[in-house]
């Protein structure tokens, strides 16, 4: 290889080592540094840039650099020591103290040799400027290192064969990793041994660190940090492109050696250039492809299927699913949450801007199939509303036509037979009981809501009651009776005379009306809550109706519920600001 060329690689590689083991000495002190071993992670990606600076410092500056790399390299056994204590931490290995004591010891007393009796020199080698060559000092400390670096590495291994599922995978990544380090190292060995050879393992060292890293936090950390997983795959996919980038590169060079003259030096460089950014574009969108799926978004389509979707709930499922497929994200993955007209992004704080920005198209998306919702509630309850307006003015002539006929009637009904008169007054209270119904129903309940002490305000219905002593609820005395009376009624009807069958039952979040009667129909259990759907002989079939606008009124809702014990339970929920509070 050409020398020149041969030392830029040589500095490029190690300065590119020393950069991206000092980022991501940041990124684990930042992101990860609540979990067990994150700083002595940090302290040997620190001792890899350290020692990389230092390697690459004599081949820049000759014999001037000694000082610093000389020094730098009787260090190396406490970085070595740090990746023990690192394995051990990660095999969470009882013995980690004691082992790590132990060998920061063994480092000390190796570093302290390394700098009294020193490591070595700095000579001119194979037409670089310097390279170290160490002494019979040298050789023992770097031979420490290298036994700390082997003891860490015979743990992993038996934590990869004694372990199983992903502690087994990581061990085994950690391993793969630790050993990309040591051949790269073993070119730094070439000067040394006298082999006049370019040290080709070396140009491999800046995949050590992000592989390293990538290894010890993917199945601890990064299974919770999508995004901080995602850019470290980018990153890992990012180096290995350039290397092969610049491997292409520097073929034409290699093979035809270095042209004569600077016109012909200068077209050679710059032709190896233009091949290196022809491959490196291409595999650069290979990676952001593989690491950053669907960055192309085809809106109309999403569109129409978040159109067909009946509410809320399957529009999230729905948004929620196709985002998460659309950008290869787990099901448990950031997403979005849908309340009313407004959509919200979970999740996506830390994310690329680039798929930050198609969840934020997505979410538009389903903010307006919201409001296409939201919009045809309204008409619907608007229509509804209209409904009920015309039938209270009917309800009201009506009555009004009903209720005077049926006054003559019952004075008439004096003069006749006792039994007669019985007979005449009970059909004329059903009647008169249907009008009042049909009135509640058709009516537009407006509620006033004041304290209401629950324990006295349900013994007057007159069925056991289970409510906390104080609690107190937010409510319209008078419309809340009036619900209650026609639940009370029912289960009396249908639990048994005198409330024997019935109790209500009120907690924090809603009073259940309960009774032990035969049940709900199949048939009706859909349609309850419908005007003129009755579950008892003899009823309206309005109560019911009439008692969930009441609870509408109220900012809650009346549902069938289920009790341990109880057949039947009939449930009033309120608005979260008249909940009963103790």
């Amino acid at each position: 290889m050409d020398t020149a060329l041969g030392l830029m690689a040589y500095i490029g590689a190690l300065g590119l080592t020393a950069l991206a083991s000092v980022l991501l000495a940041g990124f684990v002190a930042v992101r990860a540094r609540g979990l067990p071993g994150a700083w002595t992670l940090v302290t040997f990606l620190c001792g890899v840039a350290l020692w990389s600076l230092a390697m690459a410092a004599p081949a820049m500056l000759g014999a001037r650099a000694a000082p610093f790399t000389l020094t730098v390299i009787a260090l190396s056994p406490l970085p070595a020591a740090a990746f023990v204590h690192l394995v051990f931490a990660f095999a969470l290995c009882g013995a980690l103290r004691p082992v790590a004591w132990a060998s920061y010891g063994v480092a000390c007393v190796a570093t302290i040799a390394g700098i009294v009796l020193g490591v070595g020199k700095i000579a001119p080698w194979h037409g670089f400027a310097g390279a170290f060559v160490p002494s019979l000092t040298g050789w023992g400390v770097l031979g420490v290192a290298a036994a700390l670096s082997m003891t860490g590495h015979i743990r992993l291994f038996q934590t990869w064969r004694r372990q199983s599922g992903l502690h087994r995978d990581q061990a085994g990544a950690v391993f793969v990793s630790s050993g990309i380090g040591l051949l790269a190292l073993t070119g730094f060995a070439f000067p040394a041994l006298g082999i006049e050879a370019y040290p080709l393992p070396v140009l491999a060292l800046p995949l050590y660190s992000v592989a390293l890293v990538y290894a010890v936090l993917r199945h601890r950390f990064m299974a919770a940090d999508v995004w901080a997983r995602r850019g470290l795959v980018w990153l890992l996919l990012l180096a290995g492109a350039g290397g092969a980038a610049a491997l292409i590169a520097t073929l034409p060079l290699a093979l035809a050696g270095r042209p004569e003259g600077f016109v012909a030096t200068w077209a050679a460089l710059a032709g190896a250039m233009a091949l290196g950014l022809l491959v490196m574009a291409p595999l650069k969108r290979l990676t952001d492809r593989m690491v950053f799926p669907g960055a192309k978004l085809d809106v109309e389509p999403w569109r129409d299927a978040l159109a067909q979707v009946p509410d809320e709930q399957a529009l999230g499922e729905l948004a929620n699913a196709m985002l998460r497929q659309h950008l290869g994200l787990a099901a448990d993955g950031p997403g979005l949450a849908i309340s009313g007209e407004s959509v919200t992004l979970n999740g996506w704080d830390d994310a690329p801007a680039a798929l930050r920005h198609t969840a934020v198209r997505i979410a538009g998306l389903a903010e307006e199939a919201a409001r296409r919702l939201a919009s045809a509630r309204r008409m619907v309850e608007a229509e509804r509303e209209a409904r009920l307006a015309e039938l209270g003015a009917l309800a009201a002539t009506i009555a009004h036509d009903l209720r005077n006929p049926l006054g003559i009637v019952q004075m008439a009904a004096t003069a006749a037979p006792p039994e007669i008169r019985v007979e005449i007054g009970e059909q004329v209270g059903r009647m008169n009981a249907l009008v009042t119904d049909i009135l509640d129903y058709a009516r537009a309940w407006t509620i006033t809501p004041r304290p209401i002490e629950l324990a006295s305000y349900l013994s007057g219905f007159g069925v056991p009651v289970e409510v906390p002593e104080g609690m107190m609820l937010h409510a319209d005395p008078a419309a809340l009776r009036r619900a209650l009376t026609n639940l009370v009624d029912n289960a009396k009807a249908m639990g048994g005379a005198m409330g024997n069958g019935c109790t209500i039952i009120a907690d924090g979040h809603s009073i259940d009306i309960c009774d032990n009667g035969p049940g709900i129909a199949p048939e009706i259990a859909g349609s309850l809550f419908k005007p003129f759907v009755s579950r008892r002989a003899g009823g309206t079939g309005l109560g019911l109706a009439i008692v969930r606008r009441i609870m509408e009124a109220h900012g809650g809702n009346a549902t069938v519920a289920q009790r341990e014990g109880w057949t039947t339970c009939f449930r009033l929920t309120f608005g979260p600001d008249l909940r009963a509070r103790p």
